[in-house]
């Protein structure tokens, strides 16, 4: 496989982690604990989609924007009823509730859609070549979707009142309490954000794969390795520690290992040793144990995109 088209994977993969990701590292910086449901909001958006575009015959897009904006209604209903009610009582207690979270909401979707994987009703597409890369025209619309979800955020972070009242509150809430500025109204609409862009990260990967019940718990250990590996707390390191894992992910995969595994030619090994593609989750764990021992404190530390 040309390196160019590991580059493209890379990134594409890099782009559909980072949506997720940022959710993820903004709940934690807010709220300062592991949103381990976070998955499952990727989950029901990406099965909200399939019902409106499938189910009742929408075009895919009007489907998959209500898709999105349900999903980010669950994620304030969810710390409405769940995790406000529970704030007072520690991170380790709002986790454990997020797991429990989890459970429910991966069981209730294969309740409604049942186990077996299904997909949109997309085509083939074009497919495109460049310097030895092929990608098609899904992929490509993923890139672009992911890559203007992404400025978005950016600039409703930098550029409204709100994305300030955000920042601030993250740095400090009782400072942010005495400015006047309304923690509860931006910690709902932390929550309206989070569900919104895992349910873009859902709709991606179900349009670059396939859709089945598990596919939220599957991406939850890449997403969270991503998150540290920026930097937890930093939504500019978790689209980058996004892109990262991407990269080390395939390239884990097409790199021939023998050289590694016999210590520069010390042991003689024969044959070619490749990673297999089923292992692929196995690079993320190895590297999020890398990072918590090496650099716990992520590659962004400190930067919280002021």
């Amino acid at each position: 496989m040309p390196v160019t088209q590991i580059v493209v994977n890379s990134v594409i993969r890099g782009s559909e982690l980072a949506l997720l990701a940022i959710g993820v590292t903004m709940i934690f910086n807010i709220l300062k604990f592991a949103n381990f449901a976070h998955g499952e909001f990727a989950l029901l958006g990406a099965y909200f989609a399939l019902f409106f575009s499938v189910t009742l015959g929408l075009n895919l897009y009007l489907a998959a924007l209500i898709g999105i904006v349900l999903t980010g209604l669950v994620g304030v209903c969810t710390n409405e009823f769940i995790f406000k009610r529970l704030r007072g009582m520690g991170g380790l207690t709002l986790m454990i509730a997020a797991m429990g979270l989890s459970i429910a909401l991966r069981n209730g979707v294969r309740t409604v859609w049942g186990a077996d994987p299904k997909r949109y009703q997309i085509g083939l597409g074009k497919c495109f070549s460049f310097w030895g890369a092929r990608v098609t025209s899904t992929q490509l619309l993923i890139m672009v979707i992911s890559g203007l979800s992404m400025l978005a955020f950016h600039l409703l972070l930098h550029r409204t009142k709100f994305g300030k009242a955000m920042r601030a509150t993250s740095d400090n809430i009782p400072l942010a309490l005495a400015s006047g500025i309304n923690v509860e109204k931006v910690i709902v609409g932390v929550w309206f954000i989070c569900g919104s862009l895992a349910a873009i990260g859902g709709i991606l990967i179900g349009m670059d794969t396939l859709l089945w019940p598990e596919m939220g718990f599957g991406i939850l250990l890449p997403v969270f390795c991503a998150a540290i590996l920026g930097g937890i707390g930093n939504p500019y390191g978790a689209v980058l520690g996004a892109m990262v894992l991407g990269f080390v992910e395939h390239f884990g995969l097409f790199v021939n290992w023998t050289n590694v595994i016999s210590l520069g030619g010390i042991f003689n090994i024969q044959r070619e040793i490749y990673i297999p593609t089923g292992y692929k989750y196995a690079i993320s764990f190895g590297v999020l144990i890398a990072v918590l021992i090496f650099r716990p404190s992520g590659i962004l530390k400190g930067q919280k995109g002021d």
